[in-house]
């Protein structure tokens, strides 16, 4: 997976988040692989903070996030594929986090949200059953 997004990062904040944290950054190509390296995956789909000044914030968020939950993993969803992918999830709206477990896309936590609220939210996704879930979505 790629640490970097190329020669433009969508802003400081998210440049510093990577920098920080590790969390690598992945495109169409290697977004299947990071999803079902971990039991609990996490993908942000940034956006541009200029448009959508939301994304620093959760830039902010998601490290904290991801030490919530043990066993989660996070990744920056590259600028130049995020449209593409962002099709075969169900959020219209950016910034946005989307879950996964054991591979299975479980949806998507848009905007920036209170900690409680990210916290409800989270718990009662990682809570679904998947074995009466019918996988809908094919990376």
């Amino acid at each position: 997976m790629n640490t970097k997004l190329g020669a433009t990062m969508p802003s400081p904040i998210v440049e510093n988040m990577i920098a920080r944290t590790a969390i690598p950054v992945v495109d169409a190509d290697t977004v299947t692989d990071f999803i079902k390296q971990s039991p609990r995956a996490v993908l942000f789909f940034c956006a541009d903070p200029k448009k959508y000044p939301e994304s620093n914030d959760v830039a902010m968020a998601l490290p904290e996030i991801i030490k919530e939950y043990d066993g989660l993993a996070g990744a920056l969803v590259a600028q130049s594929c995020e449209i593409a992918l962002q099709k075969e999830f169900d959020f219209t709206a950016w910034p946005a986090l989307a879950f996964f477990k054991e591979g299975q896309y479980l949806g998507a936590i848009t905007g920036i949200q209170n900690w409680d609220d990210y916290l409800e939210k989270i718990n009662q996704m990682f809570a679904k059953d998947l074995s009466a879930t019918i996988a809908t979505v094919n990376l």
